[in-house]
């Protein structure tokens, strides 16, 4: 029963790797708006919400060597900017990045506001829960002698992998924020500029 567990757990989550995956390189809309949501940073934007700006964003954002992972982006309406962490070219998809991606972005701006939020990924979703029952269901069927110590052992994984989760969480709701920044900054150069060229 552990073993079949197990295989189902990996299953599932790399299912849901796959679908993170496809929708959000082929820009899926419903992935983008209607996921579970991480947080919501929203921001003063008095300027016209121009999208053709968009590859000012991205040149901007991508230049900061601070973060050694490239964001995409990509207009999916008038008023809206989907985005997620592209994933690098070496082992485990993780080449110079600094963290796990667990989420992608979307930009919205209504009626002077803009607002970035930081969107859930499937896998991440899943991906605690998974890790429990996987642990515990290995735990009720190994450990009949020394229990507590490799219950122990276990435990230690299982609070290094959330440790793991939280700074991933931590170190992309930054970045998504300061992409929120760019932005705004890039609205007030432009507004800057129109007296100058009028006259």
């Amino acid at each position: 029963m552990g073993i079949g567990l197990f295989v189902i757990v990996v299953g599932i989550l790399t299912f849901c790797g796959f679908t993170d995956a496809i929708f959000r390189s082929t820009w899926q809309r419903f992935y983008y708006t209607k996921g579970i949501t991480f947080f919501n940073q929203v921001y003063d934007y008095p300027y016209p919400f121009n999208t053709k700006r968009i590859d000012l964003l991205i040149k901007r954002e991508n230049a900061d060597k601070k973060y050694k992972s490239d964001i995409m982006f990509n207009i999916m309406a008038k008023n809206a900017i989907a985005f997620f962490d592209k994933p690098g070219k070496g082992s485990f998809a993780t080449k110079k990045r600094s963290y796990f991606s667990v989420m992608h972005g979307i930009m919205l701006y209504s009626e002077g506001k803009l607002t970035v939020a930081g969107v859930f990924d499937y896998f991440s979703l899943l991906f605690m829960p998974a890790l429990l029952i996987s642990l515990t269901a290995y735990i009720v069927r190994l450990f009949k002698e020394g229990y507590f110590i490799n219950a122990l052992i276990l435990g230690a994984m299982g609070i290094g992998f959330i440790a793991g989760f939280i700074y991933a969480l931590t170190k992309q709701k930054k970045r998504f924020i300061e992409i929120g920044n760019i932005m705004v900054g890039i609205g007030r150069k432009e507004k800057e500029k129109v007296p100058a060229d009028q006259s």
